[in-house]
């Protein structure tokens, strides 16, 4: 009697099992169909009244397109070195006797304009000291400090044309700054037959050239007569071959500011929602990995997701009740056959 009931209860589980399991063979799946536009390597997508270039491959993607008017910043400081040549200004290197810029951008398309004032001197350019009035507003004293120091020439017939025209100006409302031509003094007299290679430097601190028959100059007397401009807020100043503007001017350094192409990029990626011209798509990749489809219908996208997600958790919920059938199968046929003492 006990084996008759065991065998009632195993028939039992086995037809429970094969019911759940018949009802996963005959279940469809829901598919998730985006209705957009399809795409391949290389196609246009419009949107917002842009175009942006679409890349796809291999599952992945992303839309791009140049912006072209991208507004960009640089910066130099007061009493830094700036190179001129091929019409352009640009920091000067390590080691050129002057200091680094504040601070840079990644500039644009190459552009140039060219500024007033004298050409470069030689191959390599002229450099410019930076000369900005100070905090007391007093007579240009950065101007004639840092041209003397980077000349070399402690004399004062080379301090003119320190007095930078904005040494008079308010700390408060800087308009311009000045730049003062700087000479490589050790370099000048090497190149300079007539002369010995370096300056001598008498008891009152001033500096002298030695020429070869014996006869001295003062320094300041020998350099030529530095050349100096005057750049205010919002002149031109081609800037490492981009058109920039001066946009500020403090005791700190000098403000410029441009406006340039940049590329921008979005990255696709499959059931991702992307925004393109303020318009919000959502992604999905073709069965070849080749093409993308974008579609605008993101609620209707996530309907479909829902159902897909509710649909495997029923499959699930299935199999649960066949492996849980057949292991209560077995349970029930060990025990109903299980020896019994005496």
């Amino acid at each position: 009697m006990q084996r008759r009931a065991a065998a009632v209860y195993i028939v039992f589980f086995v037809v429970v099992a094969i019911g759940a399991y018949s009802l996963i063979t005959v279940a469809e799946e829901p598919t998730v169909s985006v209705e957009g536009q399809s795409y391949a390597q290389g196609d246009t997508l419009q949107a917002g009244g842009q175009a942006w270039m679409v890349n796809v491959s291999d599952g992945s993607g992303e839309v791009s397109r140049v912006n072209e008017s991208v507004q960009f910043s640089t910066s130099f400081a007061n009493n830094s070195t700036l190179l001129y040549q091929n019409e352009t200004y640009r920091t000067a290197p390590n080691g050129s006797g002057g200091g680094g810029a504040a601070g840079t951008t990644t500039p644009g398309a190459p552009t140039t304009t060219t500024p007033s004032g004298a050409m470069a001197n030689g191959s390599d350019g002229t450099r410019f000291r930076v000369a900005i009035a100070n905090v007391s507003g007093g007579n240009a004293s950065s101007g004639n400090a840092s041209g003397n120091a980077s000349t070399g020439n402690a004399s004062a017939g080379n301090a003119s044309g320190g007095n930078a025209s904005a040494g008079n100006a308010s700390t408060a409302n800087l308009t311009s700054f000045t730049l003062r031509e700087t000479f490589d003094v050790n370099q000048q007299l090497r190149d300079d037959p007539d002369v010995a290679d370096t300056a001598l430097t008498g008891v009152n601190g001033t500096q002298y050239v030695r020429y070869q028959n014996g006869t001295t100059q003062p320094l300041g007397e020998y350099l030529p007569t530095p050349e100096t401009r005057n750049v205010s807020v919002g002149d031109e100043f081609p800037y490492a071959n981009n058109s920039t503007t001066v946009s500020g001017v403090n005791t700190s350094g000098v403000s410029l500011a441009w406006t340039g192409p940049q590329t921008e990029s979005m990255e696709l990626a499959a059931g991702e929602n992307v925004t393109v011209g303020n318009t919000t798509y959502v992604t999905q990749f073709g069965a070849d990995n080749s093409t993308v489809t974008l579609s605008q219908d993101v609620a209707g996208y996530q309907e479909e997701l829902a159902d897909v997600q509710d649909f495997e958790d029923r499959i699930l919920g299935l199999w649960g009740i066949i492996i849980i059938s057949i292991f209560a199968a077995i349970l029930i046929a060990a025990l109903a056959y299980m020896p019994v003492r005496g």
